[in-house]
């Protein structure tokens, strides 16, 4: 082959085969109770830099789909893993300033810009598929994805229920309460506010994400390894 049927094949293969663009996802839906959780998924082709995760549920704002939210959704916490359930650092709420603006009740700054100057991966992620859990600032992971998530597992809390408007040492509220203790969504920064059940996430800069359902009790306990079995096998299918 020649130079310049070298640069024909080349140009045709572009023609052909158009370069994968990073893309932005947003989603947005409501939880029932405290203890609800939301699962995604998101993978990577190649490295990848500028990996963005953004709620838009506590403050509100504009999502990348330019989809208006309103504020007054709960506290959320963003619990990340890797294919095979071993946990990343999270992404929790604040700090205040930057893209993360004040919320008009509390004045609190609820929602989450992943990665912070604490997580990780701050710069390149490697290629693979992501497990994302969206849950209630009350509710995080305690460890791998199989490990379950704090109200079951700490609290003792059956799924569903509500912890948040309990008093004392387990929800937010003072004695005597302001809010029915049965109720879902009370704030840490506020005692006696309730919060809403609406969630916005975006996904920013990856090749493709999903929403999953949530998986019963038990169903955790193997996801983990579904997960990355799933991945291996999309890897093998790229390799033929």
């Amino acid at each position: 082959m020649n130079r310049w049927q070298g640069l024909c094949a080349l140009v045709l293969l572009l023609l052909v085969c158009p370069l994968v663009q990073a893309s932005s996802f947003s989603f947005t839906g409501t939880f029932n109770y405290d203890t609800d959780l939301q699962f995604f998924t998101f993978t990577l082709l190649n490295p990848t830099a500028n990996v963005t995760l953004r709620t838009y549920s506590y403050a509100g704002g504009t999502n990348a789909a330019g989809q208006v939210i309103l504020s007054g959704g709960f506290e959320p916490y963003l619990n990340l893993y890797m294919s095979d359930g071993t946990q990343m650092n999270p992404g929790v709420s604040g700090p205040c300033g930057g893209v993360l603006p004040p919320d008009p009740v509390t004045g609190a700054c609820g929602d989450v810009n992943y990665p912070t100057t604490l997580s990780f991966p701050g710069g390149l992620w490697s290629p693979g598929t992501y497990t994302l859990v969206l849950s209630t600032f009350a509710n995080p992971g305690v460890g791998n994805l199989s490990d379950g998530f704090f109200a079951s597992v700490v609290l003792g809390q059956p799924v569903p229920s509500n912890f948040t408007c309990q008093v004392g040492p387990v929800g937010y509220q003072g004695n005597p309460p302001t809010v029915g203790v049965d109720q879902p969504f009370c704030d840490e920064f506020d005692p006696g506010v309730q919060r809403t059940g609406t969630w916005a996430l975006d996904i920013l800069n990856v090749d493709d994400a999903s929403q999953m359902p949530e998986p019963g009790s038990a169903g955790l306990a193997v996801l983990g390894s579904g997960l990355l079995l799933a991945a291996g096998y999309r890897r093998r299918q790229r390799r033929a």
